[in-house]
């Protein structure tokens, strides 16, 4: 993978105030620890061949079970289980966003001429105690999922498995999907069979840890317990290397320890993989810090293989080069945005209108953040496609600033429709209705246009963006309520308010993405972020973005991709901000195998070496 940088723009587009300036630069250095500085092949603890790979500040892996719901949604999580239960097709290819057949499990799949059925051929896998890897693990697992989507995280309403007509089970290890329509094979493949993971029949179709097990999962009502039972398993922590379920695994990794308490995860090689790309390391861990410095602590004092650099302190990276470190921007096919409450009762009616969109877009300094907030180190976006260099799936459309930032735009689209400058600086709406000059629907008069921002503590490069935003638009005439919350509390309230409420956000942004392609998808087509039914999509509908979206679910090629990202782009539905690198990756120079750095974030211990 090739280091980028993102094209500079006019000086003109750089201005910003001096306490903008002044408050990025008092936020630019993180203090780390002194001490003394030396590399070893794994961290403090491990036995010889084992590496450490550290998980970002206040990440932990927390869910062993791969049918993952809202709360336990995580990329790190799904890395990890990936490692124990392989998916059929293994998404990202190095740097490339494809499916990389040469490890996945299944061989690639056959579509008949109308495309409206797929084949599927396993590869001759085993489970860890000798036992095949079958079609009965894929019915299992489709059983499960049909039974209990509601419950599981990448499920959106008309995709899998409401798409699929039948499974039929052709052979032990072939299949056959027969599908209520004609489909986009790529869109298929990439985003719905990538989904698919075969899941221990022989082991886990029990509804108790005592009872035998069975076919329960052949009904629905069956298929309810042993869901039920499993999620209960995969909520008990502390017994994630003690519990027999876990571990039978057809995955190159087996729990070898875990820490409930730090989040300590070690993996230990299995030895009965039965797949590619066997493991040459005896193991690894997954190691979670409460904090940057923590971690920069921990790179400092030698006890870690694969860390990472906070962008704050980049400026770290010649002294840990001299203690035995590579230095590598990792650049991943990821999307920053923040997130709007379109289903909240208070800012929804707010958030729902365009002009309001656009006005807080106008508010977002892209160029400027990441200039100096975020060193280079990412890509300007301007809608829901990764703005990558050399990206097939990004439009000219794309690629330019909509609404380039202007606090002037801003001020004028909110006085064109109604608003007016209230006696605290902030905007009332004095003209409601729903015309063209008036405020818009569900907007009182006399209403004031204030929105809660709720973004992820501790990330000073954060932090500036958020505080420089929230200046901007208070220059606006928009009031701006910061409220910093962990990533976890924000992971388990984000996404669509329930109905019940309260749902005290208005807009939403985390540390580095927002969404993560290669873990719900792999072609970048919408559907779980911006869907009808989403959830990390604040409950944004829109009808004619609905249409686009199902056209790239069953129109061959890239058109109607294209006219979706488009389409969204303009709409702005979400608001775009700089996309980061997914980190500064430091490495120790003993370490060998894991360049190039996988495209969507995940680390690849089976590869390394030392």
């Amino acid at each position: 993978m090739q280091t980028r940088r993102a094209q500079r723009r006019g000086k003109t587009r750089w201005r910003r105030s001096a306490a903008w300036i002044g408050s990025v630069a008092t936020l630019g250095v993180l203090a780390a620890a002194c001490g003394g500085s030396t590399t070893s092949s794994a961290s403090s603890g491990l036995p010889a061949n084992y590496a450490s790979f550290a998980l970002h500040s206040g990440d932990t892996f927390s869910w062993v079970l791969p049918l993952p719901n809202q709360a336990n949604y995580e990329p790190w999580d799904q890395n990890a289980e990936y490692g124990m239960y392989r998916p059929l097709y293994t998404a990202g290819n190095g740097s490339s966003p494809t499916i990389d057949y040469a490890t996945s499990l299944a061989q690639p799949p056959v579509y008949n001429a109308s495309d409206t059925q797929v084949t599927v051929t396993l590869n001759p896998w085993r489970w860890s105690d000798g036992k095949p890897v079958t079609t009965r693990d894929v019915e299992f697992f489709f059983n499960l999922y049909k039974a209990n989507k509601a419950n599981i995280a990448t499920y959106v309403p008309g995709n899998f498995p409401d798409n699929v007509a039948s499974l039929t089970i052709d052979s032990p290890s072939t299949f056959t999907l027969t599908l209520t329509h004609p489909v986009n094979p790529v869109w298929f493949t990439d985003n719905e069979l990538t989904d698919i993971v075969p899941l221990p029949q022989h082991v886990w179709d029990r509804t108790s840890a005592n009872g035998p097990v069975g076919n329960y999962d052949l009904t629905p009502s069956g298929a309810v317990a042993v869901f039920k039972f499993l999620t209960k398993e995969s909520n008990d922590l502390s017994t994630y290397a003690t519990n027999p379920l876990w571990s039978v695994v057809d995955g190159p990794w087996k729990l070898q320890s875990y820490d409930p308490t730090t989040g300590r995860t070690v993996f230990e090689r299995n030895s009965a993989f039965s797949g590619p790309d066997k493991p040459r390391l005896a193991g690894y861990a997954l190691e979670s810090f409460p904090s940057q410095t923590a971690e920069v602590n921990a790179l400092r004092s030698g006890l870690l293989t694969y860390g990472y650099l906070p962008i704050s302190d980049y400026k770290l990276a010649s002294s840990l080069r001299k203690d035995g470190y590579t230095i590598a921007p990792w650049i991943t096919d990821y999307v920053q945005w923040a997130e709007l409450g379109y289903t909240s009762p208070k800012y929804g009616p707010l958030v729902k209108q365009l002009y309001i969109r656009q006005a807080l877009q106008h508010l977002v300094n892209e160029p400027l953040y990441l200039s100096t907030a975020l060193h280079g180190f990412g890509q300007l976006t301007y809608g829901p496609v990764p703005n990558i260099p050399g990206s097939p799936y990004v439009t000219s459309v794309e690629q330019t600033d909509p609404d380039p930032y202007s606090v002037q735009a801003a001020r004028s689209l909110l006085l064109a429709h109604g608003w007016q400058v209230g006696p605290s600086g902030v905007m009332v709406c004095a003209n409601p209705g729903t015309g063209p000059t008036q405020c818009g629907a569900g907007i009182s008069k006399g209403e004031a246009l204030n929105l809660l921002f709720m973004y992820q503590s501790g990330s000073p490069t954060l932090a500036a963006q958020v505080e420089a935003f929230a200046t901007a638009a208070h220059q606006a005439g928009v009031g701006i309520t910061l409220d910093p919350q962990t990533q976890s509390t924000m992971f388990s309230i984000g996404g669509v308010c329930p109905q019940s409420g309260p749902c005290n956000w208005g807009i939403i942004l985390y540390r580095t993405f927002l969404w993560n392609y290669g873990q719900g998808d792999v072609l970048p087509t919408g559907g779980q972020m911006f869907g009808k039914g989403n959830y990390w999509g604040g409950g944004y509908y829109d009808p004619t973005a609905q249409t686009l979206i199902d056209e790239t679910h069953t129109q061959p090629g890239l058109a109607a991709l294209f006219a979706y990202e488009n389409y969204i782009s303009r709409q702005v539905a979400a608001l775009w901000f700089p996309t980061w690198d997914w980190q500064i990756s430091v490495v120790s120079d003993k370490l060998h195998g894991w360049d190039p750095q996988q495209i969507f974030g995940d680390p690849t211990p089976s590869r390394w070496y030392f």
